[in-house]
């Protein structure tokens, strides 16, 4: 019986290959590109209160009494600032004409004192050399003070800045309260994005708010200094000797 030859298997495998090669690629799917619109609480998302939720998370509105109340305050601390704002920079000018005049005191607590020297009025000279160093801690003195007064001044001009500001995101968040009391269990597109918008408005004003409280905080804090430096002023005129 005759031998069955291995080409022909071969050339059979050969050509199957081919005939698959040759046929159509089957054709991939189409990527799922349908995306979900956000906040819609969904079964793919984890946020299941919708966009009206969420905004809840972003600031949950205090009652409308005590933003109220918060706004009454910081109105009375505005017009406070604003009332001793002027009054304040008299006392300061005030200081400083005393000091200036006590500058012209000491050229002739000087001017006098050389002459007693040249005279040698060894007595007129002590008197005059113990009223020429009062005269300068009282100069000092005064110059602290009308610093402190500057200082002061400008601590209230901050601070009724900063009331003002907070006055404008008080407003704003009373809006905010009271347009989400007006807002029904089911809110129509517009009603949440005037709300958002509104919240953005408040969020913005109170950042503000925050930057001038911070300034305020800062001229504060300066004015304590100043008044360190003129109480230090005051203990070494207090113990200045005397005539």
């Amino acid at each position: 019986m005759p031998t069955r030859s291995p080409v022909v298997p071969i050339l059979a495998a050969i050509l199957a290959a081919a005939w698959l090669a040759s046929l159509p690629a089957r054709a991939q799917a189409p990527r799922d590109t349908t995306t979900h619109p956000p906040l819609t609480g969904s079964a793919a998302s984890l946020l299941k209160g919708g966009e009206m939720g969420e905004l809840l998370a972003v600031y949950v509105p205090r009652g409308e009494a005590e933003v109220e109340r918060l706004l009454d305050d910081a109105r009375r601390s505005a017009q406070s600032a604003a009332a001793a704002i002027d009054g304040t920079r008299r006392l300061a000018t005030d200081a400083d004409d005393r000091a200036r005049i006590m500058k012209e005191e000491i050229e002739t607590t000087r001017v006098r004192w050389e002459v007693a020297r040249r005279e040698q009025n060894q007595a007129a000279s002590n008197s005059l050399d113990i009223t020429y160093r009062r005269q300068s801690h009282e100069r000092q003195y005064l110059e602290q003070m009308r610093e402190a007064l500057r200082a002061d001044a400008d601590r209230l001009e901050a601070e009724r800045a900063a009331a003002e500001a907070r006055v404008k995101a008080l407003e704003l968040e009373l809006r905010v309260t009271q347009s989400n009391a007006q807002l029904s269990a089911a809110p129509t597109p517009e009603s949440v994005a005037m709300y958002r918008a509104l919240l953005r408005d408040m969020l913005v004003a109170d950042g503000q708010a925050a930057d001038r409280g911070r300034d305020a905080a800062d001229k504060s804090r300066l004015v304590a200094d100043k008044r360190l430096r003129q109480l230090d002023a005051l203990e070494r005129l207090s113990a200045a000797p005397r005539r």
